[in-house]
């Protein structure tokens, strides 16, 4: 993939799988869905920053497991739901090590 346009940094925290199920508005199965959980720093117009948990279906959760607790950089696609923005990792988007200079 070359250099994606947008990208999240922040902190894995979690890792996990959502269990399938069933729709209670339209009936339909659902499958079991790899997650992760990036906590990182949004900055604010006066200055500083606020914490915000994101989370993001991911094509392999293993692959997440594996940088648990560090710093990474994923390349994520934006999209507008009702008066929020959502991200998704695009198909094939792997997470990198953010150096911290320690």
């Amino acid at each position: 993939m070359s250099e994606p346009m947008f990208s999240l940094c922040g902190r894995v925290v979690n890792v996990y799988v959502q269990p399938g199920g069933v729709s209670k508005k339209t009936g339909e199965v659902f499958d079991p869905k790899d997650k992760v959980q990036i906590m990182g720093q949004i900055p604010l117009t006066e200055g500083g920053y606020k914490l915000d948990l994101v989370t993001l279906n991911v094509e392999n959760g293993k692959v997440f497991e594996a940088v648990n607790g560090k710093l990474v950089r994923v390349p994520v696609g934006v999209y507008a739901l009702n008066r929020s923005v959502g991200y998704f990792i695009p198909q094939g988007g792997k997470p990198s090590l953010v150096p911290t200079g320690g």
